[in-house]
């Protein structure tokens, strides 16, 4: 899927000038639904258009670059979550390794091009189960994040935790501090996608599952709201994102629009097969030899205008037609039209 959106963008200058820049978005891969493709891509679009690009201010800024990608990620997040459904996770960056799980069908990866500079959206929703890995998967991965023999080995940085601010001595946060520094100690930097297969794998060994993990220079993680074992750290200049998630659908669940557009076969259904037995038992020339259910079918109709009646299956087939069409185009551009954004208050 590839969509482009023109947004003008107005550039602060001795004389007020205007131009527009080509906000271009593709679909590299994705297991979501064929019908929600296309709302999310454009939302997508609106969004980054809105919040990064009309943003942008005429000084190429590092920091303002990343609380525009901040803004663009919790309003994304909220779209996705208050449209499709909640807990969706978002991560934004130029350059991101990531291991993740994800449920069937929540997946997309997207790259973001506006002339200035290109980024990558993921967004996924988890699973509530895991299955263990076979242990030889998880030493290949481990492998290939460790420098080869002869190569350059991992530097020492000075790994710095951002969040939590403070962590509980001997609780289990602290437990995944601890191991997150050893294992990034161990393990070689330069392939940061071996890199953070092979931290989820250690994670997932000793704390068990499920485990999601983003390591890069500069990407922005929205992660959903009830996570476990949140953890932020920066070692030189990578930054590592770890956390456990994981998402149950329980219940009986009804899809409404589906329902709606199913009840014009049945009323249609109904109509056919009550004209066929009442034409058939109603205008018998020979009413009293009638027993059993026919006897039954014509004292309950046949002594009403049992033809008219009828119609008014045809009149609710009709409707719940148009109402169908309508639900479904509404649900189509819901995501687009129903974009909420929580813009922070500039300073002065």
């Amino acid at each position: 899927v590839r969509l482009q959106l023109l947004v003008p963008i107005v550039v602060a200058a001795p004389h007020v000038l205007a131009r527009t820049m080509v906000v271009d978005v593709r679909l590299l891969k994705s297991d979501l639904p064929f019908k929600s493709r296309k709302p999310i891509t454009q939302a997508l679009q609106i969004l980054y258009g809105k919040v990064v690009v009309q943003g942008r201010s005429s000084k190429k800024d590092k920091n303002d670059k990343n609380v525009r990608l901040v803004d663009f990620a919790q309003a994304f997040k909220m779209s996705l979550d208050d449209n499709i459904g909640a807990h969706w996770h978002v991560l934004v960056g130029e350059n991101i390794g990531f291991a993740c799980k994800k449920r069937n069908q929540s997946m997309g990866l997207f790259k973001v091009e506006d002339g200035d500079s290109t980024v990558m959206v993921v967004i996924w929703q988890s699973p509530g189960i895991e299955e263990p890995e076979p242990l030889a998967a998880s030493a290949d991965a481990a492998s290939e994040a460790k420098p080869a023999e002869g190569g350059k080995a991992a530097e020492k940085h000075t790994v710095r935790v951002l969040e939590p601010s403070t962590v509980e001595k001997d609780s289990e946060l602290a437990s995944v501090v601890e191991t997150i520094k050893a294992e990034l100690a161990a393990l070689g930097d330069d392939d940061t996608q071996a890199l953070a297969q092979a931290l989820r794998a250690k994670l997932t060994a000793d704390f068990g599952t499920i485990w999601h993990v983003a390591i890069g220079h500069d990407f922005v993680l929205e992660a959903a709201e009830d996570r476990r074992n949140y953890v932020v750290l920066t070692t030189g200049k990578l930054r590592v994102c770890c956390f456990q998630h994981e998402q149950f659908k329980g219940g009986i669940q009804l899809d409404f629009g589906k329902m709606v557009a199913t009840l014009p076969y049945l009323f249609l259904t109904i109509m056919c097969f009550g004209f066929m037995t009442l034409n058939s038992v109603c205008k018998d020339a020979n009413p009293a030899a009638h027993t059993g259910f026919k006897a039954v079918v014509r004292d309950a109709f046949c002594q009403t205008d049992w033809e008219n009646n009828l119609q008014y299956f045809g009149g609710a087939a009709m409707v719940c037609l148009l109402f169908s069409k309508y639900n479904k185009r509404v649900a189509n551009m819901k995501i687009e039209k129903e974009i909420k954004i929580v813009e922070k208050p500039k300073k002065a």
